[in-house]
């Protein structure tokens, strides 16, 4: 009688990488938003490369953590809820500091959060199976606007204005109308599809 096949085995070394880069993105941070004040005083060319690296490197990591603790089979609720709190801390603490320096209006920062914190009291209401959270396509659409906004405030400052701060500040405007949208459509509507580590949205 043939055997069953064996389930493939945990990949150690990639679920570490995984975990590596979701700190990371916590940790990174508090470097990130020093440069990002620095930047806007008129820091020198070296602060305001390292500061596109900064971003580009926190915005890969986002997108590569969950990937590889899938590929290593190594996803589970505790790395899944770590990288939703890594993303809307992130988010977060970068549109306050636009904010405070007044590249857009305090209401966006208002809004991820609030957008955040919808998502994670939901997450413990639904419970989480494994490495699998309840999925928000609302949600997952401003996640990706967060982060756009956040690349578009880092390239205003490092590049010495593309478009200007007056369009920035719609731009800010524009993301926090469509939180105000993802926050009414969502009221009431349950998140019953699921998806593995790590989302995709706040």
């Amino acid at each position: 009688m043939p055997h069953p096949a064996a389930e493939p085995k945990r990949n150690t070394a990639l679920a570490t990488l995984a975990r590596a880069l979701t700190l990371a993105r916590l940790v990174g941070v508090g470097p990130f938003l020093w440069l990002l004040v620095r930047v806007d005083r008129g820091a020198s060319p070296g602060a305001r490369a390292m500061l596109g690296l900064a971003y580009l490197f926190l915005a890969l990591s986002d997108f590569f953590d969950g990937r590889l603790a899938r590929r290593a089979r190594a996803a589970n609720a505790l790395w899944a809820r770590a990288d939703v709190a890594a993303d809307i801390f992130f988010n977060v603490c970068s549109l306050g500091a636009a904010a405070w320096l007044r590249l857009v209006g305090p209401w966006v920062p208002a809004g991820v959060a609030l957008l955040g914190a919808r998502f994670c009291l939901r997450t413990m209401r639904d419970g989480v199976s494994g490495g699998v959270l309840p999925e928000d396509r609302l949600g997952k659409l401003a996640g990706v606007a967060y982060y756009a906004l956040v690349g578009w405030i880092v390239a205003e400052l490092s590049m010495g204005g593309i478009l200007g701060r007056a369009a920035l500040a719609r731009g800010g405007d524009a993301v926090f109308l469509y939180t105000l949208v993802a926050l009414w459509r969502g009221r009431e509507r349950p998140m019953s599809s699921r998806r593995r580590w790590t989302k995709r949205s706040t």
